[in-house]
């Protein structure tokens, strides 16, 4: 049976969140196809020039989100 990868399989397998089973399935493809190797190569290159950014929540969303979890009542975040 011949294994069909989706780019999906090979984002999972670029950021390291394949398992040793699609890992092991990846790397036997990529050996046996050359365009599979080109199209994973493109996506590592558009991963690298990805800016990297940080995301914060604001204090006050965090704040709510702990009184919620402790079943505090929380007050209105907006409006």
């Amino acid at each position: 049976m011949k294994q069909t990868f989706t780019p999906n399989d090979l984002v999972a397998y670029a950021y390291g969140e394949a398992d040793d089973d699609q890992i092991a399935a990846t790397e036997a493809a990529l050996a046996a196809d050359p365009a599979l190797i080109t199209e994973l190569v493109r996506m590592v290159e558009a991963q690298a020039a990805l800016p990297r950014i940080k995301f914060s929540p604001r204090r006050r969303i965090v704040d709510a989100i702990l009184r919620y979890a402790r079943g505090e009542p929380t007050p209105q975040l907006c409006c």
